[in-house]
């Protein structure tokens, strides 16, 4: 069992009103024109922090919560086939049962964290067809990764695309150990290696370090606020991922919701 802090947080009417808005303002062309493309970043990122709300709210819905996972993860898919469109041209992509046209580009809004992000949101909802548009594109495909932590992405696309990983993995260890007194939080990569390794326990006990290590970064100052402090999504959805092999998560926590992880059943 790995504890989480007690949390006062509510998702206000004011806010899921506001987040609705913006999903309208995403789905809903005027005079014919393609969307934007970084509106449906947004709704990726709007969604996602719903679900970490959520997930620290005592009177948070099960069905609201799996609902913006869900949408989430089919916005990240969505900004990844758009990506892979001739840029200039005119992509069409399907969200929550809408075909919508969006004009291909290749920039920041399809970069390397946003990759990253719509990988975690396709592992926890287990959604193929959502995973699909992200192995074939990767961190790097639409700009150059110069992040802190590229190592991590790096060997997760490389585990995600069936090739050899331990090279790649093997680095984002090393980079993962350089990295410890940055002061920010770090990516699952011994998570990852234990996953790549096929070592089953050893990924338990991995999981409960990497929930501690989430646990004592975001109780210092005012992290403690932040809606990542609720969950973080990177480690849920190597948990979710590690289920749907087939493996026993034995580590409890709120951190990893219950509801979440059940719906994370073996292929």
């Amino acid at each position: 069992m790995v504890e989480r802090p007690d949390f006062e947080w509510s998702v206000s009417p004011q806010l899921e009103a506001m987040y609705e808005k913006h999903v309208q303002e995403a789905f809903t062309a005027v005079d014919g024109e393609p969307l934007a493309v970084w509106r449906l970043s947004s709704v990726m990122g709007d969604q996602a922090r719903l679900f970490k709300w959520r997930t620290g709210a005592p009177d948070a819905g099960t069905d609201a919560l799996l609902a913006n996972l869900r949408l989430a993860s089919r916005a990240g898919a969505a900004l990844f086939r758009i990506a892979l469109a001739e840029p200039g041209t005119e992509a069409e992509v399907t969200v929550a049962g809408r075909a919508l046209r969006y004009r291909a580009r290749r920039d920041e809004e399809t970069g390397a964290g946003s990759w990253q992000a719509a990988v975690s949101l396709a592992l926890i909802t287990g959604a193929r067809e959502d995973l699909a548009p992200l192995v074939l594109t990767g961190p790097a495909f639409s700009l150059p990764d110069k992040g802190a932590f590229d190592a991590y992405r790096e060997a997760l696309h490389t585990y995600l695309k069936g090739t050899d990983p331990e090279q790649a993995v093997q680095r984002a260890l090393q980079q993962a150990e350089q990295s410890k007194d940055w002061g920010f939080p770090m990516p699952p990569v011994v998570l990852l290696s234990q996953l790549v390794e096929g070592d089953e326990e050893s990924f338990n006990l991995a999981l409960a370090d990497a929930l501690e290590a989430h646990r004592d970064h975001y109780r210092v100052a005012d992290r403690a606020d932040a809606p990542d402090a609720a969950v973080d999504l990177d480690i849920l959805a190597l948990a979710c991922h590690a289920r749907r092999r087939g493996w026993a998560v034995r580590v409890e926590s709120p951190y990893l919701p219950q509801v979440v992880l059940e719906a994370a059943e073996p292929f």
